[in-house]
Protein backbone atom coordinates (compact mmCIF):
# COMPACT_ATOMS: atom_id res chain seq x y z
CA UNK A 1 0.00 0.00 0.00
CA UNK A 2 2.76 2.48 0.89
CA UNK A 3 4.48 1.74 -2.44
CA UNK A 4 1.32 2.91 -4.24
CA UNK A 5 1.29 6.13 -2.21
CA UNK A 6 4.96 6.74 -3.00
CA UNK A 7 4.36 6.08 -6.68
CA UNK A 8 1.42 8.47 -6.66
CA UNK A 9 3.52 11.15 -4.94
CA UNK A 10 6.36 10.55 -7.38
CA UNK A 11 4.02 11.05 -10.34
CA UNK A 12 2.66 14.23 -8.77
CA UNK A 13 6.15 15.65 -8.11
CA UNK A 14 7.25 14.58 -11.58
CA UNK A 15 4.33 16.42 -13.19
CA UNK A 16 4.91 19.52 -11.06
CA UNK A 17 8.54 19.76 -12.20
CA UNK A 18 7.66 19.34 -15.88
CA UNK A 19 4.92 21.95 -15.50
CA UNK A 20 7.31 24.45 -13.85
CA UNK A 21 9.86 23.92 -16.62
CA UNK A 22 7.08 24.40 -19.19
CA UNK A 23 5.86 27.63 -17.54
CA UNK A 24 9.36 29.09 -17.33
CA UNK A 25 10.60 28.04 -20.77
CA UNK A 26 7.43 27.75 -22.83
CA UNK A 27 8.75 24.39 -24.03
CA UNK A 28 6.97 21.05 -23.64
CA UNK A 29 9.78 18.60 -22.88
CA UNK A 30 7.28 15.72 -23.02
CA UNK A 31 7.50 16.00 -26.84
CA UNK A 32 11.15 14.86 -26.79
CA UNK A 33 11.52 11.27 -27.99
CA UNK A 34 15.26 10.99 -27.41
CA UNK A 35 16.52 10.95 -30.98
CA UNK A 36 19.83 12.44 -29.80
CA UNK A 37 20.18 15.00 -32.60
CA UNK A 38 20.63 17.79 -30.04
CA UNK A 39 23.57 16.02 -28.44
CA UNK A 40 25.12 14.98 -31.75
CA UNK A 41 25.22 18.60 -32.91
CA UNK A 42 26.24 20.19 -29.61
CA UNK A 43 29.75 21.63 -29.87
CA UNK A 44 30.13 21.98 -26.10
CA UNK A 45 29.04 18.38 -25.44
CA UNK A 46 31.28 17.09 -28.21
CA UNK A 47 34.36 18.79 -26.75
CA UNK A 48 33.67 17.20 -23.35
CA UNK A 49 32.38 20.35 -21.67
CA UNK A 50 29.20 18.75 -20.37
CA UNK A 51 28.77 16.04 -17.77
CA UNK A 52 25.33 15.03 -19.12
CA UNK A 53 24.31 15.24 -22.78
CA UNK A 54 21.47 17.61 -23.78
CA UNK A 55 19.11 14.75 -24.67
CA UNK A 56 19.76 13.16 -21.26
CA UNK A 57 18.93 16.49 -19.61
CA UNK A 58 15.61 16.44 -21.45
CA UNK A 59 14.99 12.87 -20.31
CA UNK A 60 15.86 13.73 -16.70
CA UNK A 61 13.30 16.54 -16.83
CA UNK A 62 10.74 14.12 -18.28
CA UNK A 63 11.43 11.74 -15.39
CA UNK A 64 11.10 14.51 -12.81
CA UNK A 65 14.72 14.25 -11.66
CA UNK A 66 14.79 17.84 -10.44
CA UNK A 67 17.62 17.56 -7.90
CA UNK A 68 19.87 15.66 -10.29
CA UNK A 69 19.22 18.01 -13.23
CA UNK A 70 19.84 21.16 -11.23
CA UNK A 71 23.16 19.79 -9.98
CA UNK A 72 24.56 19.13 -13.46
CA UNK A 73 27.41 21.04 -15.02
CA UNK A 74 25.60 20.87 -18.37
CA UNK A 75 22.96 23.49 -17.59
CA UNK A 76 25.72 25.99 -16.81
CA UNK A 77 28.06 25.30 -19.73
CA UNK A 78 25.36 25.37 -22.41
CA UNK A 79 26.12 28.45 -24.52
CA UNK A 80 22.57 28.62 -25.95
CA UNK A 81 23.92 28.63 -29.51
CA UNK A 82 20.63 27.08 -30.69
CA UNK A 83 22.25 24.33 -32.73
CA UNK A 84 20.22 21.81 -30.75
CA UNK A 85 17.04 23.77 -31.38
CA UNK A 86 17.71 23.91 -35.12
CA UNK A 87 18.28 20.15 -35.20
CA UNK A 88 15.29 19.16 -33.04
CA UNK A 89 12.62 17.36 -35.09
CA UNK A 90 10.08 18.15 -32.35
CA UNK A 91 10.80 21.94 -32.45
CA UNK A 92 11.83 22.11 -28.79
CA UNK A 93 13.98 25.12 -27.93
CA UNK A 94 16.41 23.30 -25.65
CA UNK A 95 18.32 26.51 -24.93
CA UNK A 96 15.19 27.98 -23.33
CA UNK A 97 14.85 24.81 -21.23
CA UNK A 98 18.48 25.21 -20.12
CA UNK A 99 17.79 28.84 -19.20
CA UNK A 100 14.79 27.79 -17.11
CA UNK A 101 16.85 25.13 -15.35
CA UNK A 102 19.60 27.68 -14.58
CA UNK A 103 17.00 30.02 -13.07
CA UNK A 104 15.62 27.17 -10.95
CA UNK A 105 19.11 26.19 -9.82
CA UNK A 106 19.89 29.79 -8.90
CA UNK A 107 16.64 30.09 -6.93
CA UNK A 108 17.64 26.99 -4.96
CA UNK A 109 21.28 28.12 -4.63
CA UNK A 110 22.52 25.05 -6.52
CA UNK A 111 25.25 26.84 -8.43
CA UNK A 112 28.44 24.86 -7.98
CA UNK A 113 29.35 25.19 -11.68
CA UNK A 114 28.00 28.71 -12.20
CA UNK A 115 31.33 30.53 -11.76
CA UNK A 116 33.06 28.64 -14.55
CA UNK A 117 30.04 29.18 -16.78
CA UNK A 118 30.02 32.90 -16.01
CA UNK A 119 33.73 33.08 -16.84
CA UNK A 120 33.09 31.27 -20.11
CA UNK A 121 30.19 33.50 -21.13
CA UNK A 122 31.95 36.74 -20.19
CA UNK A 123 35.10 35.74 -22.07
CA UNK A 124 32.98 34.76 -25.08
CA UNK A 125 31.11 38.09 -25.11
CA UNK A 126 34.33 40.09 -24.66
CA UNK A 127 35.87 38.23 -27.59
CA UNK A 128 32.92 39.06 -29.85
CA UNK A 129 32.90 42.68 -28.65
CA UNK A 130 36.61 43.06 -29.40
CA UNK A 131 36.82 41.37 -32.80
CA UNK A 132 33.25 41.54 -34.08
CA UNK A 133 33.30 37.75 -34.36
CA UNK A 134 34.77 34.77 -32.55
CA UNK A 135 38.58 34.62 -32.51
CA UNK A 136 39.02 31.12 -31.14
CA UNK A 137 42.74 31.20 -30.35
CA UNK A 138 42.52 34.27 -28.13
CA UNK A 139 39.29 32.98 -26.60
CA UNK A 140 40.98 29.71 -25.61
CA UNK A 141 43.98 31.51 -24.13
CA UNK A 142 41.86 34.12 -22.29
CA UNK A 143 39.55 31.46 -20.84
CA UNK A 144 42.51 29.34 -19.79
CA UNK A 145 44.10 32.31 -18.02
CA UNK A 146 40.81 33.30 -16.37
CA UNK A 147 39.92 29.83 -15.10
CA UNK A 148 43.40 28.49 -14.48
CA UNK A 149 42.66 25.28 -16.35
CA UNK A 150 45.91 25.31 -18.31
CA UNK A 151 45.79 21.58 -18.98
CA UNK A 152 42.61 21.94 -21.02
CA UNK A 153 44.35 24.00 -23.68
CA UNK A 154 47.59 21.99 -23.48
CA UNK A 155 45.66 18.80 -24.23
CA UNK A 156 43.66 20.00 -27.23
CA UNK A 157 45.64 22.89 -28.76
CA UNK A 158 48.30 20.88 -30.68
CA UNK A 159 45.78 18.65 -32.46
CA UNK A 160 43.50 21.59 -33.17
CA UNK A 161 46.36 23.63 -34.62
CA UNK A 162 47.57 20.72 -36.77
CA UNK A 163 44.08 20.27 -38.22
CA UNK A 164 43.94 23.98 -39.06
CA UNK A 165 40.88 24.54 -36.89
CA UNK A 166 42.47 27.22 -34.72
CA UNK A 167 43.85 30.11 -36.78
CA UNK A 168 46.63 32.20 -35.24
CA UNK A 169 45.05 35.46 -36.40
CA UNK A 170 41.40 36.48 -36.45
CA UNK A 171 39.71 36.22 -39.82
CA UNK A 172 38.52 39.48 -41.28
CA UNK A 173 34.83 40.10 -41.51
CA UNK A 174 33.09 42.63 -43.71
CA UNK A 175 30.69 43.97 -41.07
CA UNK A 176 32.73 43.48 -37.90
CA UNK A 177 32.42 47.18 -36.99
CA UNK A 178 28.63 46.85 -36.90
CA UNK A 179 28.88 43.90 -34.50
CA UNK A 180 31.21 45.93 -32.28
CA UNK A 181 28.72 48.82 -32.29
CA UNK A 182 25.91 46.46 -31.28
CA UNK A 183 28.01 45.17 -28.40
CA UNK A 184 28.86 48.72 -27.31
CA UNK A 185 25.16 49.67 -27.37
CA UNK A 186 24.30 46.63 -25.26
CA UNK A 187 26.92 47.59 -22.65
CA UNK A 188 25.64 51.17 -22.64
CA UNK A 189 22.02 50.03 -22.22
CA UNK A 190 22.98 47.63 -19.41
CA UNK A 191 24.79 50.48 -17.67
CA UNK A 192 21.66 52.64 -17.78
CA UNK A 193 19.54 50.06 -15.96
Amino acid sequence: MSATVNLSQLQKDHGDFIERVYKMSGQDVRKCYQCGKCSAGCAVHNCHGMDVSPNRIMRMVQLGMEEEVLKTKTIWVCVVCSTCTARCPRDIDIGRVMDALRIMAKERNMMQYAKNATDFHQTFVNNIATFGRMYEALFAVALTLKTGFIFNIVDIAPATLLKGNLPFFPASMKNSRQVKEIMENIKRMEGEQ
